[in-house]
């Protein structure tokens, strides 16, 4: 089912893994359980994000890419 729901929960996760960049810009990965903890449930929110290339998976840790940086950007600025 298509909600809108699911686009603000891309959002939040795009949120949480800016902060965390911003945060530590060179070294800014998130274990991919304290996202969880901070947003609830990801499965379908991560792989949309990851297909897109705005989020990158190493093993269960995650990390923003630019073009993530950039499109959470656009997003709190509309």
């Amino acid at each position: 089912m298509i909600t809108n729901e699911n686009a603000k929960q891309r959002q939040r996760v795009l949120e949480v893994l800016y902060s965390k960049r911003e945060e530590k810009p060179k070294n800014g990965w998130l274990a991919e359980k304290d996202l969880k903890d901070a947003v609830g449930e990801t499965d379908f929110a991560l792989s949309v994000l990851i297909e897109l290339g705005h989020v990158k998976r190493d093993g269960y840790k995650l990390l923003i890419t630019g073009a993530g940086v950039v499109a959470c950007e656009e997003a709190t600025t509309d």
